[in-house]
C-alpha cells in the first residue's frame, strides 16, 4: 500500500493543481500548471495528460473540473469557468492520451473533490459525516455521509443554490435569494460596496474582516449579517440531515471567525430543536491542496 502512486488533477479557471500521494496519504510531490486555455478542450486535455505522466500516473487518475458533469461517460456537460468545455469527453480523451482504461480515469466535480479530500486528509480527517462549503466567487458544496459521497443524480450537494431569500438578489443560475447570491465572496464584496465599507476601501473585503475583528461596529454587523444567512440556509441541512460538521474552504473562509456568531444564531433561529452548540464549523485545513488529493483518493477509499 504505501508503495502506490495516487494522482490527482484540479482544473480551475486559472490554474492546474496537481500533485502525487503514496498509498498512505503522504504527499510525494505538488505543483501548479498553466493549462493553457488558449489551445482550446483538447490542448488542455494535452497538458493535463503530460501533467499526469510527469507525476508518475500508474493505474488511476482522478480528475477535479468544476462546472455540470456527467459521471457515467466522464463527460464536462456544460463549464462556465472554462472555457469550451461543453460535452467534452475528459474521461476518454485522457484514458486515450495515456493509455489507461476508461474505468481508471474518474472525473468529479471539483467541490466534491474538496470534500473527499478535506473528509480523508484534512479538516474532517475523521469525520463520516459532514458537508463542506467553498466561500469563494461563488458557493460550491460537497456532502458526505457515512463517509460516502453523496451526489444524487448528479447534482447533490450543491448547496450554493439552496434558496434563503425568496425575495432576494438575483443569482448567477437566475433564482432569487439563493445563499450564493447572499454570502459568497462576491456577494460579500458587494453588500459592504453597498453600504460604503470598509470606508476607506468599500467592498474589500480582507479589510472589511480586519475591522470586524478589532471591533469595528458596522463591519462586524455587516458580516454577523451575512452569517445569519448562512445560518439559515444550514440550520434546512441540519433539519434534514441532522449534520454536526460543517468545513469551509474558499478565499472567504479566512472570516469564519467573524461570520460563526451569525451562523450559530441563523441555524438556532430556523433549526427544529437548539442545536448550534453541538455542532463543528471547522475551517478547511488543506488550501488549494484539497481538490487535487480529493481527485486522487482512489474510488474503493472514496465511495
Amino acid at each position: 500500500m504505501g508503495s502506490t502512486r495516487l494522482v490527482g488533477l484540479d482544473l480551475g479557471g486559472t490554474a492546474l493543481k496537481a500533485g502525487a500521494l503514496d498509498g498512505a496519504g503522504r504527499v510525494l510531490e505538488e505543483r501548479s500548471v498553466d493549462p493553457h486555455f488558449e489551445r482550446g478542450p483538447e490542448g488542455v486535455l494535452d497538458v493535463l495528460a503530460d501533467t499526469a505522466r510527469a507525476l508518475g500516473v500508474e493505474d488511476h487518475l482522478g480528475v477535479g473540473v468544476p462546472g455540470l458533469l456527467d459521471r457515467a461517460r466522464g463527460l464536462v456537460l456544460s463549464s462556465p469557468n472554462l472555457p469550451g468545455f461543453t460535452d467534452l469527453d475528459v474521461r476518454g480523451g485522457l484514458a486515450r492520451r495515456l493509455g489507461l482504461a476508461p474505468e481508471r480515469v474518474r472525473v468529479e466535480n471539483d467541490a466534491n473533490a474538496a470534500a473527499l479530500g478535506e473528509q480523508w486528509l484534512g479538516a474532517g480527517r475523521g469525520v463520516d459525516d459532514l458537508l463542506l462549503l467553498t466561500l469563494g466567487t461563488g458557493i460550491g458544496g460537497g456532502l458526505i455521509l457515512g463517509g460516502r459521497l453523496i451526489v444524487g443524480e448528479g447534482l447533490g450537494g450543491e448547496a450554493g443554490h439552496v434558496v434563503v431569500e425568496p425575495a432576494g438578489p438575483v443569482c448567477g443560475c437566475g433564482a432569487r435569494g439563493c445563499i450564493e447570491a447572499l454570502a459568497s465572496a462576491r456577494a460579500a464584496s458587494a453588500r459592504a460596496k453597498a453600504a460604503g465599507l470598509p470606508r476607506e476601501a468599500p467592498g474589500d473585503l480582507v479589510r472589511l474582516t480586519e475591522r470586524a475583528r478589532a471591533g469595528h461596529a458596522e463591519e462586524a454587523a455587516l458580516l454577523d449579517a451575512v452569517g445569519l444567512d448562512l445560518g439559515h440556509m444550514l440550520a434546512g441541512v441540519v433539519s434534514l440531515l441532522d449534520l454536526r460538521c460543517f468545513v469551509f474552504g474558499g478565499g472567504f473562509s479566512a472570516a469564519l471567525d467573524t461570520l460563526e456568531a451569525g451562523i450559530r444564531r441563523g441555524i438556532d433561529e430556523r433549526c427544529y430543536g437548539e442545536r448550534s452548540g453541538t455542532i463543528r464549523l471547522l475551517r478547511a485545513s488543506l488550501g488549494p491542496s484539497a481538490g487535487w488529493i480529493g481527485a486522487a483518493r482512489r474510488p474503493a477509499d472514496a465511495d
